[in-house]
């Protein structure tokens, strides 16, 4: 036979090969593919059903004073969003990102970070925020209580475009709120303005008053840093000297973050401690990693949705988020088997060929 011939059955015979292989490799996802319960299923629907109990009381209150968004979201917990600009305003921000974080199986999202950090009731977790993402921060918080964890809170009344940015609907009044209905066991230990140098500094003249106010009215007092670098350093203290676990951060408060050129490059959700730069004002986030502690930085919202498998685009609905609380397996048995055709068939196209290829004798 000529080695044209021999040539044209062989490449023909691997195209077969390889054809079959790609179709046993689809039939195995689609017939062969389960979807199972995350072992802590029950944890994650308890952290996430806390989470929306935990904003129906905030709705409930901002009905009561008559608090609505300007926003005109559609989203089921758009209550949770606050207006596009107020005095309390510090950047701007997507509206689309905001009516993402509603969601509350993110509760789940984080609560599942937690797990592969092996934190437990015995547990102390540090928790950064900043009023740009107040559902996020409930969330947070909605976790650390569905496990038992203790918490650090610290706060920052600075708000982007649409978060915790109303006067009388602060992050504050959110805490407040949860704290004073009895389903809150945790207060922030330190409240800062947020915004530059975390002092409120690049925010109009209004604000100052009504962070004083809010703070006033809920029974907080404001931590007033000298400089970015006090502000820092006090809490870096606090929380290496609480022994905390792990430090959540939500949002992009300038302590949290500091003046780092590589801050913006945190990676977002959960991360084993790493050096992010060493220039004197890093972050909280920078200095508690160089300790040993891990962190979860909440900030990209649309990057942490495409990672946990949370639709990217609600409407009337979240969509489905069963991802989460889901993963799918494929039957090793049938995949084994796949693997021994496939090896079969292409050591008889070995042997097929090498045959071929023999003189006559």
């Amino acid at each position: 036979m000529s080695r044209s011939k021999i040539n044209s059955k062989s490449g023909f015979l691997l195209s077969l090969i390889f054809v079959g292989s790609l179709a046993g490799v689809s039939l195995l996802r689609t017939s062969f593919q389960t979807a199972e319960r995350d072992p802590h299923y029950l944890w994650l629907k308890k952290s996430a059903g806390l989470t929306q109990h935990w904003f129906n009381i905030i709705k409930e209150k901002k009905i009561d004073l008559g608090i609505s968004g300007d926003s005109k979201s559609i989203v089921p917990n758009s209550f949770m969003i606050g207006d596009e600009y107020t005095p309390l305003t510090t950047t701007l921000g997507s509206l689309e990102a905001k009516e993402l974080s509603t969601n509350p199986d993110y509760s789940a999202v984080i609560l599942k970070m937690l797990f592969e950090e092996g934190i437990d009731s015995s547990s102390k977790i540090g928790i950064t925020i900043s009023g740009s993402f107040p559902a996020l921060a409930i969330a947070s918080l909605a976790a650390c209580k569905t496990i038992g964890a203790k918490v650090v809170l610290f706060s920052s009344l600075g708000s982007s475009s649409h978060g915790a940015n109303q006067p009388l609907a602060t992050w504050l009044d959110y805490e407040h709120w949860l704290v004073e209905s009895g389903e809150l066991p945790y207060r922030s230990a330190i409240v800062t303005k947020g915004a530059e140098n975390d002092m409120g500094e690049g925010m109009l003249e209004d604000a100052d008053s009504i962070f004083i106010s809010a703070a006033g009215r809920n029974g907080y007092s404001i931590y007033q840093p000298a400089d970015l670098l006090e502000s820092i350093n006090r809490k870096t203290e606090l929380l290496v000297e609480s022994k905390i676990s792990l430090l959540i951060n939500i949002g992009g408060n300038h302590a949290s973050l500091g003046s780092c050129a590589h801050a913006v490059s945190i990676p977002n959700g959960y991360n084993k401690p790493y050096k992010i730069c060493s220039d004197e004002e890093r972050g909280i986030i920078n200095r508690v990693s160089e300790e040993g502690i891990p962190f979860i930085h909440l900030l990209n919202i649309k990057d942490l949705s495409v990672k946990s498998g949370i639709p990217l685009e609600p409407g009337m609905t979240y969509g489905d988020s069963e991802n989460v609380y889901f993963a799918n397996t494929i039957n090793k048995y049938a995949a084994v088997l796949l693997l021994i055709v496939i090896l079969s068939f292409l050591l008889s196209f070995k042997y097929y060929q090498t045959n071929l290829r023999k003189p006559n004798d």
